[in-house]
């Protein structure tokens, strides 16, 4: 129960950073989104953006976070965003690597459905066009 408790209270701390950094406008705050986006890597799974391609890679420990339910959408968006910021800082690895992260957050969730909204067809043109950027 504790442990279930203590997992309930990082995933609501998750959610507030993320959705702070999902407010912040990459094209206009592109350094600040990197400096948060690194620190927000090195508070949940204790790696920095130069690390990312770990989040590629299957980690119980990290998993739970990453491929939690609850925070799919979220984390899709984060990451969509942070793609972004790094193919337009020519970091085009750690692109290529926000997208892998992606496709394995989707794949683990592909047999939820989501009613689509504005804000999901948002997200996933800005990971279409992004994949198409870096091909």
């Amino acid at each position: 129960m504790l442990r279930r408790d203590f997992i309930s209270k990082i995933i609501e701390q998750m959610v507030n950073a993320i959705a702070r950094l999902i407010k912040i406008d990459i094209e206009k705050e592109q350094e600040k989104f990197s400096e948060d986006f690194d620190e927000f890597l090195h508070t949940y799974f204790q790696f920095s953006d130069a690390d990312l391609a770990q989040l590629t890679e299957e980690n119980e420990d990290r998993d739970g976070l990453l491929l939690n339910e609850n925070l799919k959408d979220q984390l899709v968006h984060l990451f969509a965003n942070a793609g972004w910021v790094f193919q337009n800082n020519q970091q085009t690895e750690k692109a290529k690597n926000c997208l892998k992260i992606i496709q394995r957050i989707q794949n683990r969730h592909s047999s939820i459905y989501t009613f689509p909204n504005e804000e999901s067809e948002k997200v996933l043109s800005k990971i279409e066009a992004l994949k198409s950027k870096l091909k």
